[in-house]
């Protein structure tokens, strides 16, 4: 357990090391403010590393945090911290480290910074595409995705699965699973009738944009609402003609 221990240490070390050395190696990358260096320290010393990973190093329990706040946004990521359990209840429990209002800034301080450095355009890597290298499911979406470039439900089932879309980490796409907020498998042939008034194109849209108008009842208003300045309007294009394939 010992050695066990010190492996993530050295770990998390070197990360960290790596970061702070590429950040302040390049003529480009900016330097790291006094409440990003506080939500360093916590991130090290709440050992966030033993189950989240930067630039893939970490503990690969959880998700690979290097993106996180341009793809939740500050306001998620509070709500988040205050409370993990409620965002994924039934899954992996993440505890409540009962940080300050303080503390939760200088960690999404961290967070934001991390995302913004020179090695974070290039992150991750783009996959290589070979037998067995990736999981069923995931390989089809991004060669259907490169090799119909005009397509837009093809792009929009790539973007799905990946960043900064990446719609997957909240919905599924088989009936009745929940991750945390309701199943997209056949969500063509009820989007229409969600909201009167509105097509199935035009409610999907909506949802996009403005998810607070309509919730799945059952489920939490949770879902991040930056997705208008997050996605290119072509995107978000390429996400409806995608979900409207869902029959």
């Amino acid at each position: 357990m010992i050695g066990f221990r010190a492996f993530f240490a050295v770990c998390l070390l070197l990360a960290l090391g790596l970061l702070v050395a590429a950040a302040f190696g390049s003529a480009r990358a900016a330097a790291l403010p006094p409440k990003a260096a506080d939500g360093m320290r916590l991130w090290s010393a709440n050992r966030c590393a033993a189950c989240h990973t930067l630039y893939g190093q970490g503990g690969a329990y959880a998700p690979d945090l290097t993106h996180i706040a341009a793809q939740r946004g500050a306001d998620y990521l509070r709500e988040f911290f205050a409370n993990p359990g409620a965002f994924h209840p039934g899954q992996r429990p993440m505890p409540r480290f009962g940080l300050t209002r303080t503390e939760t800034d200088a960690l999404i301080a961290f967070l934001t910074w991390t995302g913004e450095q020179a090695p974070a355009a290039a992150w991750p890597p783009r996959p290589i595409l070979v037998s067995g290298g990736l999981s069923a499911g995931i390989a089809p979406m991004i060669a259907s995705a490169s090799t119909s470039a005009d397509d837009a439900a093809a792009r929009g089932r790539a973007l799905f699965s990946s960043s900064p879309a990446i719609c997957s980490t909240c919905h599924a796409l088989v009936p009745d699973v929940v991750v945390v907020g309701p199943s997209l498998a056949s969500v063509a042939n009820r989007a229409g009738s969600r909201v009167t008034g509105l097509s199935a194109e035009e409610y999907l849209r909506n949802s996009i944009l403005h998810p607070g108008d309509f919730v799945v009842p059952g489920f939490q208003d949770v879902m991040q609402k930056n997705f208008g300045s997050l996605l290119t309007s072509d995107q978000i294009s390429d996400l409806v003609a995608f979900l409207l394939t869902l029959r």
